[in-house]
């Protein structure tokens, strides 16, 4: 199915990443790579790593000075001992470092557990850092910091790549409801576009650039991607796309129901107007041309394992049993550990129906910005009621079609189940940053409700997203929140 229109692609691409750029221009963040150090990202530390960039640190006039020879290799501990701390942001940053101590037989000991890890001489020198996060968007910076070097910075990346998903979505979401007889309905595509764009958490995330968000950005950009790709018959580039997106946030693996029902769309329109015998003979090959989409992630999926086995002896362990977490979260931790069903009640609170924390002054009366997120998560009635819609996009005309929600539905569940079970909300977020996981899916199947509702009643629904997550744009720019809710 032919989903690309090039000029209408290129103006909202364009558009859309204009908007992110400004905002990360007046975001926390700003857009100015920090060479050094990154106070932003700990995935440009790890591409720093990889490629053993050497360390320049500037003279007491800020000229070059001394140079800091440094080796290829996977921990970022030579950054971590010769770092110029000169930005509060640095304290967060080294917070989520995963740092351990060399411990018997060759294994390591979070540095948390050892006292005087952070005091004692030669235990500070024996420290080894790591960063401890599925390295999807570190296998995205890595060449781009090769041609760029100094000049890159995830702020602007982070914000092309949103223009970019705007820009797919933009396109897939109409063949998307050609499909269920939708074509044509109000609220109109453009509407749907803004709904996306301006309308979910995508405004907030985007822009930002820190280590969290861009992983998230990188993610669901790529997921966008591989679907609309799968879709248009791009087997090769939507499995490269998809790899990306499953090792930046490895909750995606679960959006694969949905890219294996988008390619079958596709390969069963490719049957059109053969015979029978022909037709299901082209049928037939279809699942050996999945084997393009499923390469890729396997190849990027069994490095990122690889990686992991290498510097922490396991190859599920992504190093979070060495970040340094407040004594709350340890303590959710040791009992329950990172994923349980145990955490799903309260999860469930806080991304499902939260209510907006009211500000008020001293004397207790309402104070600007009057209503704000929890930083523990808002529900999604309050960040994108639009997305309620998905309620009245279960049933489909026929029975080919209804295979496709089906596989919607099931990848909407697998994404988002395991930011349900995770011992962590997502602080600090506005609304339950977990479920843009599932992004392009929530807009997939909220567009099919949306024009299934009165009219009136969507652009209600739309509006009231879009008011919302400017509110949050706006809170942000100006350094407001998450402060107010502290």
């Amino acid at each position: 199915m032919r989903i690309m229109n090039r000029q209408r692609f290129i103006r909202v691409w364009a558009l859309w990443a204009v908007i992110y750029l400004i905002l990360a221009v007046v975001g926390p963040n700003g857009l100015v790579p920090v060479p050094t150090w990154p106070v932003v990202s700990q995935h440009l530390l790890q591409a720093r790593a990889w490629l053993g960039l050497d360390i320049m640190i500037p003279d007491d006039y800020g000229d070059p000075g001394r140079v800091i020879k440094v080796r290829p290799g996977l921990d970022v501990t030579p950054y971590f001992q010769h770092r110029l701390v000169g930005d509060p942001r640095e304290n967060t940053l080294v917070s989520n470092l995963a740092i351990a101590l060399p411990g018997p037989g060759g294994t390591l000991v979070p540095a948390q557990d050892v006292p005087g890890a952070d005091s004692d001489p030669r235990m500070v020198e024996a420290l080894r850092c790591y960063v401890g996060f599925p390295p999807g968007p570190a296998f995205l910076l890595t060449p781009l910091l090769v041609i760029l070097r100094g000049l890159l910075a995830t702020q602007w990346l982070g914000a092309l790549l949103g223009g970019l998903a705007i820009a797919v979505i933009d396109r897939l979401m109409p063949a998307w409801l050609g499909v269920f007889g939708l074509s044509g309905v109000k609220p109109s595509d453009n509407a749907l576009t803004v709904l996306a764009g301006a309308g979910t958490l995508w405004i907030w995330l985007a822009p930002d650039g820190g280590t969290f968000l861009f992983a998230q950005t990188v993610g669901v950009t790529f997921l966008t991607l591989a679907l609309g790709l799968a879709w248009s018959g791009h087997r090769w580039v939507a499995g490269v796309a998809f790899a990306l997106a499953l090792t930046s946030r490895p909750a995606m693996l679960g959006a694969l129901p949905l890219l294996l029902a988008l390619h079958l769309w596709h390969e069963r329109g490719r049957s059109t107007g053969l015979r029978s015998s022909q037709d299901r003979g082209r049928l037939t090959k279809a699942v050996a041309r999945m084997l393009p989409m499923i390469v890729p992630p396997l190849v990027l999926g069994g490095t990122a394992l690889a990686l992991n086995a290498l510097r922490f002896g396991s190859l599920t362990n992504f190093g979070y049993r060495f970040m340094l977490v407040p004594p709350l979260l340890r303590e959710r931790l040791m009992e329950h550990g990172q994923m349980s069903w145990a955490y799903l009640g309260r999860n469930l609170h806080f991304v499902g129906w939260q209510w907006p924390v009211a500000i008020r002054d001293v004397a207790g009366d309402l104070a600007f910005p009057f209503l704000a997120s929890d930083p523990r998560g808002m529900g999604l009635i309050w960040v994108t009621p639009a997305f309620i819609a998905v309620l009245v996009a279960w049933w489909a005309r026929g029975r080919r079609e209804g295979r496709l929600l089906i596989a919607a539905w099931g990848s909407l569940v697998l994404c988002c189940l395991p930011g349900l079970l995770y011992y962590n909300t997502g602080w600090v977020q506005w609304g339950g940053r977990f479920l843009m996981d599932a992004w392009p899916i929530w807009l997939m199947l909220a567009s099919v409700g949306l024009r299934r509702l009165p009219p009136a009643l969507s652009m209600v629904l739309i509006v009231l997203s879009v008011l919302s997550n400017l509110w949050c744009a706006l809170l942000v720019a100006l350094r407001i929140w998450p402060g107010c809710c502290s």
